[in-house]
Order: structure tokens, then C-alpha cells, then sequence
């Protein structure tokens, strides 16, 4: 999802201006504005920006609307996106990103963000926006299809402050449609886009995921089909069988009006939404144009060459900004996860007397002490101690936080008793919060596997096992269904080990 945002500032004019007249303080060019379900970092104006979360804002009241999520649901926290003017600036994020791609989402333990560039990433970021707001809110199955599908369906919706329209198609995923043999709809109905055999097959697979769920969504009565089709593949159904049995049509046949509604008029749904919210919008401090960007790269995963850059400037931008919270926040990543534990543990301490309650600070401590218990070779009781300790001040000041719960929760891992009651129900807070991370529901599947409670422990782990990116955290949760199942297949004989390597 992109933004409406054009900053065009003479920076060396500016810069010029103010050393001339010996004048006024640095200001950071980015904004910071928060809304019932956004956190939006932004270099533009404050009106572009006002503009951009009503409109996000909208999209979410729409998605809450069409698929039956309660208006006043509250979310358990704030996804944050940062828009950014140029494709370049993507790679102040992500170092080896493609000049072509204009956004990402970015679900990692250490954070959960998207970020897109003004404009081009609209599409992208709606996309990933959809992903993220079907994790949050729904842990029911959908097959890989669906989930790409109904993402690429609300990915072209146009927004205005009072309504959205919906159903319009993709150039770029039309043009496959109209130029390419598809893919097989046996193939697409049983299999995730990652297990499809690189092809030129496997480039329709989301243009045909579309199409079959725009089919789907333009009329009452089709939907009520594919209720009737998701239900039958719950219950186990083949899903070729549970698509001719829901539609009443073969594949061929099904094929076929497929390609008749795509030639077809397609129409447009209109929806208005009328909201009431408040966005309030603040000015970030002059040392987040050197570290707000950077900060974030620090929380996703890098090639050795990037990770020795990346400390070598979290040092020399720190150090133009001393004693400065981002600041000290970003050097204590840094050093903490890529050179000097000591120094990076001494930018924290700094952090927290400034800040006794910052959050990621107290959660890099606790990551610290717990490390240390892991390598330590007597009784690591008192390092523990210390973590939780960490913990539990985090938990005070932000009690919705997913990252704390989690560390929380791994912290009680091995433990006498464990899984407990209240163990159980840390796990199932930290799913709440973040859902779509699989550390957390291998994590959370593994305790109530181990606490007896099986069809829990099901109900988590089957989205990501059929997640169409769920890589390896699809396959770990996979095996621990099969291990639940009493499944015995080929690979299982290292089933155990990994997957308790993946949980912990």
C-alpha cells in the first residue's frame, strides 16, 4: 500500500539557509500519525498525510464490512507502515531488495511492519495490508488460493475518505490471463504458490487465484457456494471434489465460465463508509532522518556483508545524535546482535534511565540475559531470573505486546510444570497479538500438544501449514499435525528434533 505524499524540500538550500543565519534547530522530516489501527511514519507533509490514514483507515472499515469482522473491535496492536518518497529508499530497509519492488510487509519476530513507497506501493501495500488483517482476525483454514485470491481481489480497490469500490482487475494480472496457457485449476485447488513447479504455469498462479475469487464474490449466491466448498474441504474433502460437489460444475466446465466472466463486463461494487476517528500526528526528533529507517533494518535478517555495514552505520549515525533515545536504541541493536554485546547492553542501561519503561530496551535485555542462561553451563536460574525480571517491567508498561509475551513464554520452556495453565494462556495471548508469526504457533501448538488439548493445538498450527509463503514454518507446523495425527510419513524420523529446535 503506498501513500499520497510529495515532499519536494531543497535539502542543501535548507541546509545552506540555516548555517547562514546561524538559525534554528534540525527538524526531522518525518511525521508520526496514529489511528485506531495504523501507526503511519511518513517524510510528507501533515495534510498528505492526515489524507493517507483516513483513507487506510476506510479500507480496514471495508474489510471489518464485507467479511464480517466487528466495527469496534479493537485491534491488539497498531500495525506500523513507513512511506517512503523513492524505490531507493526501500533499501535504506532492505539492503538487497529489487529496484522494481515498491513496498513490502515485513512479519518478524522483532517486529511487524510494512513499508511502501509514496504512490507506487498502493497496490503492494493493500495486498499485504489484506494478508495481515485476515491473520489478525480469522484462524479458521482457507486453502492457499483463497488466501492469495481475496488479497488480490481488495488489492486494486480505489479509496476516497467517505467510500471505496472494489473489484477492478490488475493490468499486469490480466495481461497473464489473456497471454498465457493458465494454470491447471486442479493444480491451483491442491497445491500452495510455493509448491508449484517453476513454470511459466506458476506465473498465473495469483492472476487465476483472482479470477476464481472475483467468480466467487460478484454475486450472493456464488458466495454462498464458496461457504459451502470451505466447509467441505474442513471437513477433509478432496478439494477438487469439494469444489465440483459446491459449484455443481466439472473443472472444464468451471474453467470455462471462469474465462466467460473474465471477458465479461466486470463490474464494480461501490461501499460507503462514513468514519469518525481521530488522527493525531506528531513531529519525530532530527536524529530519525539518520536512524528511524535504519532501526528497522537492524530487525530483519541481512547477509554478513550487510550486517557489518549496518553496525558500522548505526555507530556513525548514533554519533551525531549522543544521548539520544533512537539513538541509543539503534547502537544497543546493533551492538548488541552485531558487535560489542558490552556496548550495546551499555546503550540500553543509558536508554532505560532516560526511559525506565521503554519497552524494546527492556526486551533486549531480557534477549541478552537469556542468551547468557543458554550458554552457561552450571544452574542458569539467577541469568532467567534476570530476563523475567526484564519481562515483566515490559509487561507492565505495554501488557498487548506480542514480542514480550513470546520471550515470556520461550522463558517458561523446560521448566518444571510446563506447560501450566497460566503458560498456556501466555501463549495464547502472544497469538492473539501477533498471529501470523510462526515462531508463535509452532510455540503455542508444541505447549497445548504437550498440555493434552490436541484440537487447540490443531486449530493453530493448520493456517500455517497451508500458508502459501508458510516456507519452513509451514512445513515444522505440518509435521506437528502429523505428530498430533499419529501420521507417519518418510521424513518424520527428524520430525521430533526440528520441530522442537522450531518451537524453542
Amino acid at each position: 500500500m503506498s501513500i499520497i505524499t510529495r515532499l519536494g524540500l531543497a535539502l542543501s538550500a535548507a541546509l545552506l539557509l540555516a548555517v547562514a543565519t546561524g538559525a534554528s534547530p534540525a527538524r526531522a522530516d518525518w511525521l508520526k500519525a496514529e489511528t485506531p489501527n495504523f501507526i503511519i511514519y511518513s517524510e510528507g507533509g501533515e495534510r498528505p498525510l492526515r489524507e493517507y490514514a483516513m483513507k487506510l483507515e476506510v479500507f480496514d472499515r471495508f474489510l471489518r464490512m464485507r467479511f464480517g469482522v466487528p466495527i469496534d473491535r479493537p485491534v491488539a496492536r497498531k500495525l506500523p507502515i513507513y512511506l517512503v518518497r523513492r524505490s531507493a529508499d526501500l533499501r535504506k530497509v532492505a539492503p538487497g531488495i529489487s529496484g522494481s519492488v515498491a513496498g513490502f510487509y515485513y512479519p518478524g519476530e522483532e517486529d511487524i511492519f510494512a513499508v511502501a513507497v509514496t504512490g507506487d506501493g498502493d497496490f503492494t501495500l493493500l495486498h499485504e495490508y489484506a494478508h495481515h488483517f485476515f491473520f489478525q482476525h480469522f484462524s479458521t483454514y482457507y486453502p492457499g488460493w483463497l488466501v492469495e485470491g481475496l488479497a488480490e481481489y481488495v488489492m486494486t480497490a480505489r479509496v476516497w475518505p467517505n467510500r471505496i469500490q472494489v473489484g477492478a482487475h490488475s493490468e499486469a494480472r490480466a495481461s497473464w490471463l489473456t497471454n498465457v496457457q493458465w494454470l491447471p485449476l486442479g493444480v491451483l485447488l491442491s497445491k500452495r504458490f510455493g509448491e508449484v513447479e517453476r513454470d511459466i504455469h506458476r506465473a498465473t498462479y495469483y492472476p487465476v487465484a483472482w479470477l476464481l475469487t472475483h467468480w466467487f464474490m460478484s454475486a450472493p449466491d456464488r458466495v454462498v457456494k464458496l461457504e459451502a466448498y470451505l466447509g467441505l474441504i474442513r471437513q477433509g474433502v478432496d478439494p477438487t471434489t469439494a469444489m465440483q460437489q459446491a459449484t455443481g460444475l466439472t473443472l472444464d466446465q468451471l474453467r470455462n465460465v471462469l474465462r466467460d466472466h473474465l471477458y465479461g463486463r466486470i463490474e464494480l461494487n461501490t461501499y460507503n463508509i462514513d468514519l469518525d476517528i481521530q488522527i493525531e500526528v506528531s513531529r519525530l526528533p532530527p536524529s530519525a532522518n539518520d536512524l528511524l529507517l535504519l532501526g528497522q533494518r537492524l530487525k530483519m535478517p541481512m547477509s554478513e556483508e550487510h550486517r557489518a555495514a549496518a553496525l558500522a552505520e548505526s555507530r556513525r549515525m548514533a554519533a551525531r545524535h549522543p544521548d539520544d533515545p533512537l539513538a541509543l536504541l539503534v547502537l544497543g541493536h546493533a551492538e548488541l546482535h552485531m558487535g560489542d554485546r558490552a556496548a550495546g547492553e551499555a546503550a540500553f542501561t543509558r536508554l532505560l534511565e532516560q526511559q525506565p519503561d521503554n519497552v524494546e530496551a527492556l526486551q533486549f535485555m531480557a534477549m541478552a540475559r537469556i542468551e547468557d542462561a543458554a550458554e552457561q553451563s552450571e544452574d542458569p536460574t539467577d541469568l532467567m531470573n534476570l530476563a523475567r525480571g526484564y519481562l515483566a517491567t515490559a509487561y507492565r508498561a505495554d501488557p498487548d505486546n506480542y514480542l514480550t509475551l513470546l520471550l515470556i513464554a520461550r522463558s517458561r520452556q523446560g521448566a518444571p510444570g510446563y506447560p501450566n495453565d497460566n503458560d498456556l494462556a501466555t501463549w495464547e495471548m502472544a497469538f492473539i497479538a501477533a498471529p501470523q508469526l510462526s515462531g508463535i504457533r509452532l510455540g503455542a501448538g508444541h505447549a497445548f500438544l504437550a498440555a493434552g488439548d490436541k484440537a487447540t493445538a490443531i486449530a493453530l498450527l493448520e493456517p500455517l501449514a497451508n500458508a502459501p509463503h508458510g516456507g519452513e514454518g509451514a512445513e515444522q507446523a505440518q509435521k506437528l499435525i502429523d505428530q498430533a495425527n499419529g501420521v507417519v510419513r518418510e521424513d518424520n524420523a527428524q520430525a521430533g528434533a526440528e520441530i522442537e529446535a522450531a518451537a524453542e
